[in-house]
């Protein structure tokens, strides 16, 4: 017995919609949902043979799905819904379950269109989406925390026992993702000066502003996003204008990355949290 399967399912304004084999909606085909090109822009040797890549690019994804409802009866009720949830003007996100890997990503509706029939066929549609980001996600976000103090008299005890003590600044993050990931940091003050480094790399991020044991910084290193916030009472404000001019907002790499965290005048923060989702080239 064959154990693949395909199921997905689309949620959009707090709509649901599920195809699969134990849905009313199957999936006769689908495109996309594999792994994306690369697209390259290439220049001619002149004076030899062959030809140089300039630029590589991962354009968007675009997945185009096959749905067919077998039940004829209620083929109509199913219709009307189906073209009410991909509303051109919609945009939601796709989870898929590819034989128990789940994974997701996010999506916007470029074309619903109905397969020609009488009243007396199954209802047949091929929906096009659209991916800006071509990257599948993964449904659980990660979290690793640097332990800045550890051990202390906890109750009840047991003896022997150990004073509180400060942990290593450090902490090995695995990225067990196909490609690069962008993280979001949590950094609890006190602190002067706080800098997260990957020390694989050298790249780091440094906010040069002093925290109380109130504040608490947030980092997003997503592209296009690139913020950096301090929350104090429950109010945050933009603290972009205080990152050092040398800092990179680093992504972590496929496989083992290191992250140390420093400050200055010997303040030691009450906790550093980096968060992460794992990206995939294919379901």
């Amino acid at each position: 017995m064959d154990s693949k399967y395909i199921d997905i399912t689309l949620k959009s304004q707090n709509k649901t919609l599920e195809i699969g084999q134990k849905h009313i909606l199957q999936l006769k085909e689908a495109e996309g949902l594999e792994t994306v090109e690369t697209e390259h822009s290439m220049s001619d040797n002149i004076q030899w043979q062959g030809s140089t890549i300039d630029h590589k690019h991962i354009s968007y994804r675009s997945i185009d799905l096959t749905l067919l409802d077998q039940d004829v009866k209620n083929a109509e009720t199913i219709r009307q819904q189906v073209m009410a949830f991909f509303n051109p003007n919609s945009a939601g996100t796709l989870t898929i379950d590819y034989s128990g890997f789940e994974r997701e990503i996010a999506y916007v509706v470029k074309s619903f269109k109905e397969k020609d029939r009488n009243l007396w066929e199954p209802f047949e549609c091929m929906v096009v989406l659209v991916c800006e980001d071509p990257y599948y996600k993964s449904i659980i976000t990660e979290s690793s925390e640097i332990s800045t103090w550890i051990g202390g008299l906890k109750f009840p005890f047991k003896l022997p026992f150990h004073l509180k003590r400060r942990g290593e600044p450090r902490v090995n993050i695995i990225n067990s993702g196909h490609v690069e990931t962008p993280v979001q940091i949590i950094f609890k003050g006190p602190a002067y000066n706080p800098t997260v480094r990957l020390l694989q790399t050298g790249e780091y991020i440094r906010v040069k502003r002093e925290l109380t044991s109130d504040d608490t910084l947030y980092i997003d290193t997503t592209f296009g996003v690139n913020s950096v916030e301090i929350e104090r009472d429950g109010v945050r404000e933009n603290a972009f204008s205080a990152i050092d001019w040398r800092s990179d907002f680093f992504q972590l790499r496929v496989g083992d990355n290191l992250v140390e965290y420093t400050t200055e005048n010997q303040l030691v923060p009450q906790s550093v949290e980096i968060r992460f989702r794992e990206r995939y080239l294919g379901a």
